[in-house]
């Protein structure tokens, strides 16, 4: 990210703030750390509908569990439980810990 982009903390989602342009971060094809626009002129694109019609899918992977996650063990693996009732591993990659979508 260019010098002088800010963190903002907007829904309980961390973005990155610069000149009204705004970005977040996700983990590309890859494996690798991107950015992606997802506001400008000052204007956070939220959408409501464009999240409902993203859905995770397994293999997805977030750097943060959601609030209120349970941590489980199922067949001898550790996973994490979100309240919307999704299943997580934690995977470490290049010193980063995520957690990979596995279940719903």
């Amino acid at each position: 990210m260019p010098r002088g982009t800010k963190v903002k903390v907007i829904d309980g989602q961390k973005y990155y703030e610069l000149n009204g342009t705004y970005y977040k971060e996700e983990i590309n094809d890859n494996d690798e750390l991107a950015y992606k626009v997802v506001g400008t002129d000052g204007v956070l694109n939220t959408d409501k509908e464009e999240s409902v019609s993203s859905e995770p899918v397994i293999g997805d992977k977030i750097d943060e569990l959601p609030a209120d996650s349970k941590e489980i063990i199922i067949n001898g693996e550790k996973l994490y439980s979100t309240p919307s009732g999704l299943y997580y591993k934690k995977v470490i990659q290049k010193n980063k810990v995520h957690y990979e979508l596995v279940g719903k």
